[in-house]
């Protein structure tokens, strides 16, 4: 259940949140303007995770990732 859960947006609850692979070249160019998040660089940007709904973006650490 925990997977399934974290798989949703916590802000809004979208079905699916996206890694930056899975956004089009469009949403590509709406998150690199996305003025919310200024302490990443794009770089560190495209390990995190996307919602197209609502645009929040979430931080994976990468103990999280194992």
């Amino acid at each position: 259940m925990k997977n399934f859960q974290e798989k949703n947006c916590p802000q809004c609850g979208a079905p699916k949140l996206k890694t930056w692979k899975e956004l089009t070249n469009e949403q590509k160019f709406l998150v690199e303007r996305l003025p919310l998040n200024t302490e990443f660089t794009l770089e560190e940007r495209k390990k995190h995770l996307f919602c197209e709904r609502c645009w929040n973006e979430i931080y994976i650490q990468e103990s999280e990732n194992c």
